[in-house]
């Protein structure tokens, strides 16, 4: 089969530059939910299977600057939303999240054909797990705990991930 068409897909939603939050909240931006969201959406008008997954991980790494890191609470849960396709009968990620020009500075870049994850997954979700989170975002005492404690380092991070681009 050919995949050149997804692959372009997949290649200019993956260029687009890395954002944790947009700057307004009506704008989408592009973090993991959203370029993994658009991706999925995309490859299905192909006709393709995919599918969306979620899972723990962790913002505290190496290439990530000490005083950003130090802005997080550590036991703010921090999760990665990523698609996978089924090819040969085998589920395989496809990650979009950072843009290639990230990976000199540390970042996992995901690819059509490496099937890894941008962000160190430190717990997958089953289906019923991912459901069960999702529906913790629409608690709205949720969504301000984590936009409370968490917005200083998200505002951070954007604003390194636009110096390092």
């Amino acid at each position: 089969m050919d995949h050149s068409q997804a692959i372009e897909i997949f290649q200019e939603i993956q260029a687009r530059p890395y954002s944790c939050l947009a700057d307004t909240p009506e704008q989408s931006c592009n973090n993991c939910f959203y370029k993994g969201t658009e991706l999925i959406q995309r490859l299905a008008v192909l006709g393709y299977t995919v599918r969306g997954r979620c899972a723990e991980t962790t913002w505290f790494e190496d290439h990530i600057p000490q005083e950003i890191q130090d802005l997080l609470p550590k036991d703010l849960l921090c999760t990665h939303f990523y698609p996978e396709i089924l090819q040969d009968g085998v589920w395989r990620i496809i990650d979009p999240s950072f843009q290639p020009s990230l990976e000199k500075h540390g970042f996992t870049i995901g690819s059509w054909e490496n099937g890894k994850s941008c962000f160190t997954l430190t717990k997958i979700y089953t289906q019923e797990e991912a459901i069960d989170y999702q529906k913790l975002w629409f608690n709205l005492d949720y969504q301000n705990d984590f936009f409370d404690r968490g917005g200083s380092c998200w505002a951070a991070l954007n604003k390194w991930f636009g110096e390092i681009a």
